[in-house]
């Protein structure tokens, strides 16, 4: 049987690449003209904040069974195509078509099986980003203003920019501002701690976009 891949992955590193910084900002108005430019790695700072670390656990926890439970689902599927492959010279017909039988059904509910876990991850991960999105938004917003900012340019994935100072780049002041305006605990998300990434697992056809 074929394999193609479905991607169970917990890290939020490029979920909501940009997202963020396309969201509508309010014109400020009075005081000095800001002049000053920042850039920010959008979803670099979502991700490293405690609450982005604590979220892509859970998510890697929950979805770790699924995939521990298709790989061996489909270690049975290659075993049994296995059989069946070196079986042809001595099988009955019958057999051998009894053989392909549940290897198809197999394969079937292993697809479903990915195609519904696959779903069920994306509308985690959207959710989570859309909440650390809507909390870092004004956290961002305030400390550009506060520091005169007249822009602040999104540069993580995708970006136009070839080239930027160093010292214009506010992602781990936004990252501690954050941390200040939304704490967790620090036993459910230990500083310095990286997100996760769960291992891509394959499934049955047809290929699922990544």
């Amino acid at each position: 049987m074929k394999k193609n891949s479905v991607v169970i992955t917990a890290v939020l590193y490029g979920v909501a690449a940009g997202a963020l910084a396309h969201a509508q900002a309010p014109a400020v108005s009075g005081g000095p003209v800001p002049t000053k430019i920042a850039v920010i790695n959008l979803s670099e700072a979502m991700a490293r904040t405690k609450e982005g670390q604590l979220v892509a656990k859970q998510i890697n926890d929950k979805f770790g069974p699924k995939k521990a439970d298709f790989d061996k689902r489909q270690q049975e599927i290659d075993q049994l195509q296995e059989k069946l492959n070196k079986g042809r010279a001595t099988m009955s017909q019958d057999a051998q078509n009894q053989l392909a039988s549940e290897i198809q059904k197999k394969g079937t509910d292993l697809k479903r099986f990915g195609e519904d876990s696959q779903t069920e991850l994306d509308n985690d991960q959207a959710k989570a980003t859309n909440e650390l999105q809507t909390r870092m938004q004004p956290v961002l917003q305030n400390y550009a203003i506060q520091n005169n900012f007249a822009i602040v340019i999104d540069v993580g994935q995708q970006s136009p920019v070839l080239f930027y100072a160093s010292a214009t780049n506010i992602t781990d002041v936004i990252v501690a501002l954050y941390d200040q305006a939304h704490p967790v605990a620090a036993a459910a998300a230990p500083a310095g701690a990286a997100p996760k990434t769960a291992t891509p697992a394959p499934a049955a056809p047809p290929t699922k976009k990544q």
